[in-house]
């Protein structure tokens, strides 16, 4: 049984480059205690202010981490590809989470106690040095979203990240901008259609396609 799971969890670690990098000079001792989870779309949750004893390593899949107010709205924050850790900050400091999480896509993720996951911290020097690279990271693309949000109309938001997934060669729909802007889901239709009727955009069921970049992106820097 115990051969099973480190191979299941070996087959796991070695299923993403990313993935391997990090768990590279992990203690035996903690592999060997990880635990592979896969879940459907919006199977996996975990809720802002609760406590969890787990921390998480995305391995396969796509996850979106999120507030709720006591209004219902929902704020995105990010969305988290194979490679990230999920509840590592929560784990250091002891803390219920700061903010929800579910899946957006059937999702592997290696399960890894609180308790293991910080003395892989505090014990594996190149491990801490990656960690700390990685919150950074998310700090900055936490504070560069919430200009966007607090300084941007929608259809700014919007536009520019049209424009942002075009010049990545990332495909377009609006789930994608659901997790990219702070407005309504109305609103992002209402949007959409205004760019349509303008022939800067052209809308295929779910796909979105730039048909006019030159205009799309003057009606964004100068949009007031």
């Amino acid at each position: 049984m115990i051969l099973l799971n480190i191979n299941e969890v070996d087959a796991a670690i070695n299923s993403n480059q990313r993935v391997r990098q990090l768990v590279k000079t992990a203690p035996l001792g903690i592999v060997e205690r990880m635990q592979v989870q896969h879940f459907d779309t919006k199977q996996f949750l975990l809720q802002q202010g609760e406590q969890y004893q787990f921390t998480y390593l995305l391995v396969k899949g796509r996850v979106k981490v999120f507030l709720n107010s006591p209004s219902g709205k929902q704020v995105v924050l990010d969305v988290y590809d194979a490679g990230m850790f999920l509840g590592e900050q929560e784990a250091i400091i002891n803390r219920p989470y700061s903010a929800s999480i579910i899946n957006i896509s059937p999702i592997t993720v290696l399960a890894i106690r609180n308790a293991d996951f910080v003395e892989w911290s505090q014990t594996d020097h190149r491990f801490a040095d990656q960690l700390i690279s990685n919150l950074s990271e998310q700090i900055y693309h936490l504070t560069k979203r919430m200009e966007r949000y607090s300084m941007h109309s929608a259809l700014q938001q919007i536009g520019f990240f049209l424009l942002n997934c075009a010049a990545d060669r990332v495909p377009i729909t609006r789930e994608r901008i659901t997790y990219e802007v702070d407005t309504s889901y109305r609103n992002i239709n209402r949007v959409l259609k205004r760019l349509a009727d303008l022939d800067v955009i052209k809308i295929d069921h779910a796909t979105i396609k730039i048909t006019d970049y030159q205009t799309l992106r003057k009606i964004v820097e100068t949009e007031d």
